[in-house]
């Protein structure tokens, strides 16, 4: 690449005729705050660039995308910092997941089952609020966490060939995505809401 090829014209090569070319119509930016700096002297800068290429995405006359940002919400202080960009998006708030509300309860029960069903895996043996508590605690009350483990718990167990999912199968999901010992994770331990800072849980995984 020489150097007179800007950020523009790159984007405009590569991610939207790319796009095009392979019937692309979105893109989704998981865990999009990390894309943003903070604290440099230039980081005003780099992010008006970054907003700027998304903005572009959006409004691209020969092939506009739908754009889908997630992650905390700390992502949508960034964004409001273009209003032009802002206002092409549709902002979406998940409350963290308060096991005390039934509907939450609910909610957790009803995709285990379904992602079990579609697995063709049981999950009876796990259905306990001691269980649904771990679960939840692991996942830092966040609701795309907790379908990220019960997914790669399922697909551990198929390719297993198992057809019940243990407790184990969670365990060894969660130790892969934070590094954490086995032997120690809000699955095993007995205590363990006290024995682990849920912050700290969340910047494992980061």
């Amino acid at each position: 690449w020489s150097g007179q090829r800007n950020q523009r014209l790159t984007w405009e090569m590569w991610v939207t005729t790319v796009a095009e070319n392979t019937g692309v119509i979105g893109i989704h930016y998981d865990e999009c705050q990390h894309v943003f700096v903070k604290g440099s002297r230039n980081s005003a800068a780099t992010n008006a660039s970054i907003l700027d290429s998304f903005k572009t995405l959006l409004k691209d006359r020969g092939h506009p995308l739908i754009l889908i940002l997630s992650g905390v919400p700390e992502l949508a202080e960034f964004v409001n910092t273009e209003p032009q960009l802002a206002h092409l998006l549709r902002p979406v708030h998940f409350d963290d997941i308060v096991l005390a509300r039934s509907s939450d309860k609910d909610e957790v029960t009803a995709l285990l089952f379904e992602y079990a069903d579609l697995a063709e895996v049981s999950m009876d043996e796990l259905m306990t609020e001691d269980f649904l508590g771990r679960l939840v605690f692991a996942c830092c009350n966040r609701w795309g966490l907790v379908i990220e483990l019960i997914c790669d718990a399922l697909e551990r167990c198929i390719r297993a060939d198992e057809n019940h999912c243990g407790l184990h199968r969670f365990n060894e999901a969660l130790c892969d995505r934070t590094g954490l010992s086995p032997s120690y994770t809000p699955f095993v331990v007995p205590d363990y809401v006290s024995a682990f800072d849920p912050a700290q849980l969340e910047q494992l995984r980061l």
